[in-house]
């Protein structure tokens, strides 16, 4: 193994450069909004203290992670197909909350995540998809008043719901 396969591999590593970027991220977000001065802080002051804290850290994970690579630390490569699945599903549920509903957008975004998993079995994955499209419902739309609509108009037969 390589020295940047075993950096790439090492989790110190890895999250150091997470941090970082996160940090920078909200950063470049929050960089136009009025910082104020201590007395009388601005809305930009709050987030750019915590990017600062957030980047030191991130830097000192990054640093230790750097100091301590060796083969015997460094973690199994990543799943891409897995991680893409995940992504996939909160991209699937963006795309069909509005023309499904929130329960059947639910129901599909778990269903797909759970895939993901190795250990993935269909009917447990069901089962889990339809108890946490029950109580989303109840939690998003029932118990919070949100607006959104139990079945979608892609659902919708002869005018019902």
């Amino acid at each position: 193994m390589t020295r940047s396969q075993i950096l790439l591999r090492n989790q110190d590593v890895l999250a150091g450069l997470l941090f970082l970027v996160i940090a920078g991220i909200v950063a470049w977000g929050a960089h136009h909004l009025p910082m104020g001065s201590g007395v009388r802080m601005g809305p930009g002051m709050f987030p750019m203290i915590l990017c600062g804290l957030l980047a030191f850290l991130g830097l000192l994970t990054l640093v230790e992670g750097l100091r301590s690579a060796t083969p015997e630390n460094a973690t199994a490569p990543l799943a891409w197909g897995r991680m893409l699945v995940i992504c996939g599903s909160g991209v699937f549920f963006a795309l069909t909350l509005a023309p499904l509903g929130l329960p059947t957008a639910i129901f599909g975004t778990v269903l797909i995540a759970a895939s993901a998993s190795r250990q993935f079995r269909l009917v447990p994955g069901l089962g889990l998809a339809a108890l946490a499209a029950v109580v989303g419902w109840l939690i998003f739309a029932e118990a919070l008043g949100l607006p959104f609509r139990l079945v979608g108009p892609w659902l919708q037969f002869g005018g019902a719901a």
